[in-house]
């Protein structure tokens, strides 16, 4: 459990960092070290069951991609409690993202920070009372170390799987459309909101930033709910075709062919691997195809990271082993250049036949002329021969006549 702190031995700033679910974060020092406080004051039973459940929450986990909470302090004076959190100096992934004076950064340095968080998500997922957490949004998540790092923050709306409810919590640009349809909140309402936080952090732009109000919480709603989804146009065009695709699987509108947060930890973990990784497809039939990933390193070898089947009605299987375009276009020009290969060596083949079959037809012709003259050759000089017996018979049979009609 959470350590209980004297109140009097933390030493608050003014310096405000930021707002979450059910309070303000100001910066504050406890035992020489500077650290994140929230501050939470119960102004409804709704607030204080907020704080009461993120405390909870977060002294359960210890995850280097989790919030780390040190303990709890409370001000009887003021009916307000104080959830003591470390301090992250970069901020918010938001404040990265939108700040005056941007920082570039590659689409290798936004993988990683979407593993990190998918690692972190999955960790809370996979406890022995899985964790939800509800607001997963650029907001809530932490950077450090040089922005490399990634921690989750801000557990005031998360519940665990006993919580049967489905009430309607969150932010509507990261909420999954089964949330506000009064449906059961569930692992993959994270994972939605974290299709959509890729998303932001592959185009740097917010979400639904093409409606007409992008500024307008029900207009959103109403848009996801006709089935509106973040324009994949609007994503740097250096992204890569697998993101994309893992981006489409999380923000399924149906939750069961989203994939789970383990399997977007482990794709995304081969890939923050380093290396190149190439997707060779080959179609079995007119339902499945049969995916082969490589991983190339920087020497050139290559090594088969993945071989699975992918079917039509496995859609939340494409996550792991997505058929990435640029393969499918290279495999279709392939087969066209091939099938001219094939189409130019039957016309060679054809035109060598009829010259070879020309040149036999001669042959042949020579052949039947010379087996002709032969023929008649021999035939002649069998007639001759036969001429020949037929004239010593005859000499034969006249010569025993005469020597009967003398006796």
């Amino acid at each position: 459990m959470a350590e209980k702190v004297d109140f009097a031995d933390l030493e608050l700033s003014r310096k405000r960092l930021g707002a979450g679910a059910g309070g303000e974060v100001r910066m504050a020092k406890w035992k020489d070290q500077e650290i994140a406080v929230k501050v939470c004051e119960f102004l409804t039973n709704s607030l204080k069951k907020n704080a009461e459940r993120e405390i909870t929450h977060l002294s359960k986990i210890n995850h280097e991609n989790v919030i780390k909470v040190f303990g709890t302090a409370s001000d009887d004076d003021t009916n307000t409690n104080y959830l003591l959190m470390e301090y992250l100096e970069e901020g918010s992934l938001h404040d990265f993202l939108y700040a005056d004076n941007q920082r570039e950064y590659t689409v290798e340095q936004a993988v990683r920070w979407a593993f990190q968080c998918a690692k972190g998500l999955a960790h809370l997922h996979s406890m022995e009372r899985p964790v939800f957490h509800r607001d997963i949004k650029p907001q809530n998540l932490l950077l450090t170390n040089q922005f490399e790092n990634l921690k989750i923050c801000d557990f005031g709306l998360a519940t665990d799987m006993s919580n049967n409810k489905s009430d309607m919590r969150g932010t509507p640009r990261y909420m999954a459309p089964e949330v506000f349809k009064d449906k059961k909140y569930t692992d993959k309402c994270d994972v939605y909101s974290l299709g959509i936080v890729i998303w932001e952090i592959m185009s740097r732009k917010r979400p639904y930033f093409h409606l007409e109000n992008p500024e307008n919480e029900f207009a959103i709603l109403s848009a996801v709910e006709m089935g509106e989804r973040p324009k994949m146009d609007a994503v740097r065009s250096d992204c890569w075709n697998g993101i994309k695709h893992l981006i489409e699987c999380c923000v399924d509108p149906d939750p069961d062919r989203r994939p789970s947060m383990q399997r977007i930890e482990e794709y995304l973990g081969d890939v923050c691997v380093g290396g190149q990784y190439e997707d060779f497809v080959h179609i079995l039939d007119d339902d499945s195809v049969a995916v082969v990933t490589f991983h190339k390193d920087a020497s050139g070898n290559r090594r088969i990271m993945r071989v699975d089947l992918l079917r039509r009605h496995w859609r939340t299987v494409r996550m792991t082993f997505p058929i990435v375009q640029r393969e499918a276009e290279r495999l279709g020009k392939v087969i066209a250049r091939e099938t001219v290969r094939a189409a130019g060596d039957v016309a060679t083949e054809t035109a060598r036949a009829a010259h070879d079959g020309e040149r036999e037809t001669r042959r042949a012709e020579r052949d039947t002329e010379r087996e002709v003259s032969r023929a008649a050759h021999d035939g002649e000089r069998e007639t001759r021969r036969a001429a020949q017996d037929v004239g010593r018979e005859t000499g034969r049979a006249f010569n025993k006549l005469k020597k009967k009609l003398r006796f």
